[in-house]
């Protein structure tokens, strides 16, 4: 997928270099058990206080569903999009 055809409400979006940085600390988290999946497990993780940072796909269908995280993310943790 191209950058042209991501949705523009996919805002801010990771460039080449930081995707991959991303997807090693994803990785990481997977190893050592610290990664939660999907927009619910995100949304509990923020409300609770203990997510260091949000990583959300770009491409999901329907973005709409995402869409809330910014709001909660709100000045309390990093997010970005990234092109899967």
């Amino acid at each position: 997928m191209s950058i042209e055809a991501v949705n523009p409400k996919a805002y801010p979006l990771a460039d080449a270099q930081l995707t991959i940085t991303i997807l090693d600390l994803i990785q990481q988290a997977a190893n050592y058990k610290q990664l939660k999946k999907g927009a619910n497990e995100a949304t509990k993780t923020l409300n609770r206080g203990i997510s260091e940072f949000v990583v959300m796909a770009a491409d999901a269908e329907p973005l709409e569903i995402l869409l809330h995280l910014p709001l909660l993310a709100e000045d309390k943790v990093p997010l970005i999009f990234f092109l899967s």
